[in-house]
């Protein structure tokens, strides 16, 4: 057996240490970038497209744009319009979640012995509290509404120069790299491109499919503002794994205050059958086995993501920590740690039978 140093152990170590604290230092600037890559990795083939049909680079470039800005924009003014209509279901929403309320205080109260003049008190000291941890709601509220207009802005400014001069910044990585080895590196930026392409295309697609489905069987049941339930019960799923849960306690939290209690065990069905089927149809059709990612290091990338980056970082770091096993697996020096990362589950062989059919 191979020994291991004592020194290089500590060097990995330093190295690990050292690439956290960077990556927590530099996330204003780390988080828009890695949005802005991934989005152009994405919109890649739509500007080769535009460009294939005498669109110039730049004129491509600000189309893609335009394209990304206009998806948000329509995201943004369907759920305007949604919450336009909830407006005016507020008072008797209001009333029903009153009712809630009191029956909850009087729980609590048979439980505990709290009356519900304590119970307020008690809430009111833990909001106190974290008000003042926060630096007050209305300084914390402006100063992450500018926070993500900025974002917004840089994110938009990067994606606008890795599309323009995209070719720059291939060349660079191949200059850093030995003559004999840039096969192996252009082989591995193509990987990449298609792994962070597929990977948010399939993870919008899974969200169309939710949010259609979310729409068709709340409203089915009967829930009021079944549209806009689904919608911000589908934007959580930009998680893995944690979205879907933090996603579904919006509707089932409506159905308990705006619908009869008839509504809510209906309402959980739907949620689950929608996850049932995206978990296991869905997600294996459009996205695959791309990410090759084991599981259990999905739900490190999850944990590490928020850490560090918070929600940014749960969204970004499942299609990082893929990256970084392409990378280990074409330096012969890492091929243990991409070993480490790459996924242990199989494909389901119906998968696999749909993808031959299909050519993909």
């Amino acid at each position: 057996m191979k020994a291991v140093s004592l020194q290089r152990i500590n060097a990995v170590l330093a190295f690990s240490v050292l690439t956290v604290l960077v990556l927590y230092v530099g996330r204003p600037f780390l988080v828009p970038l890695a949005f802005a890559g991934i989005l152009a990795m994405l919109l890649l083939p739509v500007s080769r497209w535009l460009e294939s049909r005498g669109v110039g680079r730049v004129g491509a470039t600000l189309l893609c744009i335009l394209l990304v800005l206009l998806v948000m924009a329509a995201f943004v003014g369907i759920i305007y319009a949604q919450v336009t209509s909830f407006v005016k279901d507020w008072p008797q929403i209001q009333s029903k979640g009153e009712q809630v309320l009191r029956q909850a205080q009087g729980w609590v109260q048979q439980q505990f012995g709290l009356d519900p003049q304590e119970q307020i008190q008690k809430l009111k000291q833990q909001a106190s509290k974290l008000s003042q941890s926060s630096g007050g709601s209305g300084g914390s509220f402006f100063s992450g509404l500018m926070g993500l207009l900025s974002g917004l802005v840089l994110v938009t400014l990067y994606l606008f120069f890795l599309l323009w001069k995209r070719e720059k910044y291939e060349e660079f990585i191949l200059k850093l790299c030995a003559p004999e080895s840039r096969p192996s590196v252009e082989h591995a930026l193509g990987q990449i491109t298609r792994v962070s392409a597929r990977y948010l295309t399939g993870r919008l697609m899974s969200m169309a499919f939710l949010a259609v489905f979310y729409s068709i069987g709340l409203s089915i049941v009967g829930l009021k503002n079944a549209v806009l339930m689904s919608l911000i019960a589908v934007i959580p799923t930009l998680i893995p794994y944690v979205g879907a849960f933090i996603g579904a306690s919006f509707p089932l939290f409506m159905a308990l205050v705006s619908g009869s209690p008839d509504q809510l065990l209906p309402t959980a069905a739907v949620l689950m059958s929608a996850q049932i089927i995206d978990n296991n149809i869905i997600e294996p059709l459009v996205m695959g086995a791309e990410l090759d990612l084991s599981p259990f290091f999905t739900v490190v990338a999850i944990v590490l993501g928020e850490l560090i980056w918070g929600i940014p970082g749960m969204i970004l770091f499942e299609p990082l920590f893929s990256i970084l096993r392409i990378v280990c697996t074409h330096i012969p020096a890492l091929h243990p740690y991409s070993f480490l990362l790459e996924n242990e589950v199989s494909e389901p062989g119906w998968i696999q039978t749909l993808k031959k059919k299909f050519g993909k």
